[in-house]
């Protein structure tokens, strides 16, 4: 029995890297090597690129070893790209997360422009304040939570996702492995920029992807974030039901949300 689970996680888990590692990975290998090929000066010459691709099957016709060691480096370097693309990626996650305030205020003036002539009232709390729109998502949750229940929403976070059954956990773990997969592919963009160095078309389908990446990116934290504030908005009495802290018919007052900020943070706050 414990043998046939194995099985079956590895089965999942191996095709999970094929589709997701080595796919991609091999399809950045082979446009690397033929853009190396033909150069700046021949990028798009298919029959350049025919010839030499006819030329390395009769090598390996001829020497089969050769073709062995070939393929063996090729899933080696396709496997080594999709390691270093998810590390891009979650460098650029932490990057455009990071609580950085450069730019936010022409980000700012921009969301006022906009509500002047829509003619619609602003909320100060809620204007920009970080470097870029995701950052600033992010902080949009922490601070409406905190506005509406009176406690800090990270600290809240971990209790709330305690008490939640399966059902409302999915569609959360659904959202944040959909922006794992959105900064990833932005992270494939990086690398395809790489081999613009010495094939241009690189720059165009790098570019191309990396932005791919980072609209896919907006779209997945904006379906994560609505998540977690709904999660919080629905669940919040049992969290303090958990803490032992009664909240009326009316909704938490500002003395039982800091009652629960004071428990979150164990009288530190």
């Amino acid at each position: 029995m414990i043998t046939g689970i194995l099985s079956e996680v590895g089965r999942h888990v191996s095709s999970r890297w094929f589709r997701s590692v080595l796919l991609p990975g091999l399809l950045l290998v082979l446009v690397a090597a033929a853009g190396f090929h033909l150069g700046h000066a021949h990028a798009l010459d298919t029959g350049r690129l025919t010839a030499w691709l006819d030329g390395l099957a009769r090598r390996w016709r001829a020497t089969p070893a050769l073709a062995v060691v070939d393929i063996a480096l090729v899933l080696l370097a396709a496997g080594t790209a999709g390691t270093v693309a998810g590390v891009l990626g979650r460098a650029l996650e932490r990057l455009w997360l990071a609580p950085l305030e450069w730019g936010a205020a022409r980000r700012r003036r921009r969301a006022l422009r906009a509500a002047e002539r829509a003619d619609a009232g602003v909320v100060e709390a809620y204007l920009p304040r970080r470097h870029t729109w995701m950052s600033d998502r992010v902080r949009l949750v922490e601070t409406r939570i905190r506005a509406q229940y009176w406690f800090d929403a990270a600290a809240a976070w971990p209790r709330v996702w305690l008490l939640v059954a399966d059902e409302v956990r999915q569609p959360v773990q659904a959202a944040r492995t959909g922006f794992a997969e959105a900064v990833t592919l932005a992270g494939w963009g990086c690398l395809y920029l790489v081999t613009g160095v010495w094939w241009w078309p690189g720059l165009i389908a790098g570019g191309c992807v990396l932005l791919a990446g980072r609209r896919r990116s907006r779209a997945a934290l904006e379906e994560f974030s609505t998540l977690i504030e709904a999660v919080l908005d629905i669940h919040h009495r049992d969290l303090a039901a958990a803490l032992g802290v009664v909240v009326g018919e009316a909704g938490v007052t500002e003395g039982e949300g800091r009652r629960i900020d004071d428990i979150l943070r164990k009288g530190a706050g």
